[in-house]
């Protein structure tokens, strides 16, 4: 039975089977080292293929035609397995493969009549005769004439890309349907509101763009359907989500942020827009007060965290949140609730010191009395806490709202646990 020929393509030092998928020269045994197949264009050559190696996808052939003129089939070509080297059997000289190969890129059409029989009248076997009227079956490649099946590679930067609910989106051109085709790679780590904060992924991956392998099937020149797969998209799992959370967590203590010469005081749900002037990246993991608390705790080598978690375990004024502070430094403001006053307790992260502004129960709206405390967070960060605290003792000052500071004594002795007298102290103004 008649070996099954297929049709391969000799292109810029790569063998190409169809007019996307290819192996480089230097996975064959093509003499590369006398002849520079990188400057090679556009060569057909007809291969009958003898032998399959599934084990090690070895793919052994035997040019019958090195002057292919016919390669309507070429595009429509598609491996039925994957092929990782290729053999040629019985492949002429060096010598005769050159005279070939340069006769091959000249004017062929013009040509090909005369240069078939110039080999021809020398007997050169580089042009078998075939026997007339024997078709040759197909074992390893199959054809789709009514289709085509394109195998593409290719970079997108994450820019261009789209997270969204379970996958990434993008667009990419298809040169041989002329389109511009929206592809999606499956992530079910992924969410809408990644995609503001996409600058962390990057950064988390190492780089600003990602590779795509993309399978599409063509019909009528349409494209009918596409699969993509990533190799970077697939490293962002539950733990890289993690690190970038923890990572956005710990920037939150660091400045510089843009500054808002009237705000002082933010939430767990806008403390995330302070980070670039571009754009609200906002608080896309959903952290509560108490979990960004949490975890600055039990990352970081806190100087006062007794102190810290002594203030988030009292008890809160109802229907109020813990709130940060990040000029002049990042600190958290308790709302504590006494039994005739509300305490609004500011404790910078790694501080010296606990300030504390009081104010009487009903005598003002709970916004009104934040405002106030804003306010004098304000001057602190306008005059620094010690021209402040001169001021307070030396100025006159709004007698309903009360200013006390408790320096943390002792904080690093051995013999004397400043904690102790510092909460002692606390709890005498609590009141």
């Amino acid at each position: 039975m008649p070996a099954p020929c297929v049709i391969i393509r000799l292109h810029e030092g790569k063998i190409y089977l169809n007019d996307n998928l290819f192996l480089p020269a230097e996975k064959s045994n093509l003499p590369i080292e006398s002849i520079p197949f990188d400057q090679i264009r556009n060569v057909f050559w007809e291969v009958e293929q003898l032998e399959f190696n599934k084990t090690s996808n070895h793919l052994k052939v035997r040019v019958t035609n090195y002057f292919q003129r016919d390669t309507s089939s070429f595009s429509y070509q598609n491996p039925k397995a994957i092929i990782d080297f290729i053999e040629f059997d019985q492949l002429q000289d060096v010598s005769s493969l050159k005279q070939c190969l340069r006769y091959s890129m000249t004017e062929l059409p013009r040509l090909d009549q005369a240069i078939t029989e110039a080999f021809q009248d020398i007997g050169d076997p580089l042009l078998p005769n075939r026997p007339q009227g024997v078709k040759r079956s197909n074992i390893l490649f199959r054809s789709a004439p009514a289709g085509q099946t394109l195998y593409k590679e290719f970079s997108i930067y994450f820019k261009d890309a789209a997270f969204r609910l379970g996958y990434v989106a993008f667009e990419h051109p298809v040169q041989e349907t002329g389109e511009l085709v929206r592809f999606k790679i499956r992530n079910d780590f992924l969410l809408p509101e990644f995609d503001l904060i996409k600058s962390y992924f990057m950064k988390a991956l190492g780089t600003r763009k990602f590779g795509v392998n993309a399978r599409i099937e063509v019909e009528n020149k349409k494209v009918i359907s596409t699969e993509a797969s990533s190799k970077i998209i697939s490293l962002i799992n539950e733990d890289l989500i993690d690190s970038i959370r923890n990572i956005r967590t710990l920037e939150i203590t660091r400045p510089p942020f843009r500054g808002n010469v009237d705000k002082s005081l933010f939430t767990s749900g806008d403390i995330f827009d302070e980070f670039s002037d571009d754009e609200k990246e906002g608080n896309v993991f959903d952290q509560s007060e108490e979990e960004i608390l949490n975890y600055l705790l039990s990352t970081a080598k806190v100087r006062n965290r007794k102190q810290l978690e002594y203030l988030a375990g009292q008890k809160k004024v109802p229907r109020t949140k813990l709130k940060f502070t990040l000029h002049p430094f990042f600190g958290f403001l308790f709302t504590l609730e006494g039994e005739r006053m509300n305490h609004f307790v500011w404790e910078l992260l790694n501080s010296h010191a606990t300030y504390i502004w009081s104010a009487g129960k009903g005598e003002q709206e709970m916004e009104l009395q934040y405002r106030r405390v804003e306010e004098a967070i304000n001057q602190v960060r306008n005059s620094g806490r010690d021209q402040y605290k001169h001021a307070y003792r030396s100025l006159p000052h709004d007698p309903d709202l009360v200013f006390n500071v408790i320096v943390h004594e002792n904080a690093n002795s051995p013999f004397i646990d400043g904690f102790v007298m510092w909460r002692h102290r606390l709890n005498e103004l609590i009141v």
